[in-house]
């Protein structure tokens, strides 16, 4: 199973954006972490709102949380 931490309060925002739009199901996708050259990117969460009608709507992305500054504490590397 692939996992991701995200913050919370982004998390309640973009469902209450996908809720007020009446979306009846959000389709949900990790998108892994990725090298491009010398720069990390981050995973992220990215949302797709799917419409009674089965219309899509993109929510665009939350990017990962770093569990160690949820935490407040450094983290080996």
């Amino acid at each position: 199973m692939q996992k991701i931490n995200i913050d919370t309060n982004s998390l309640m925002e973009k469902v209450r954006e996908i809720q007020k739009d009446g979306m009846g199901l959000v389709e949900l996708c990790i998108i892994a972490d990725q090298i491009d050259g010398k720069y990390n990117n981050p995973a992220f969460l990215h949302f797709e709102g799917v419409s009674e009608k089965g219309e899509y709507k993109d929510y665009e992305s939350i990017d990962e949380f770093p569990i160690a500054r949820h935490m407040n504490v450094s983290m080996p590397a």
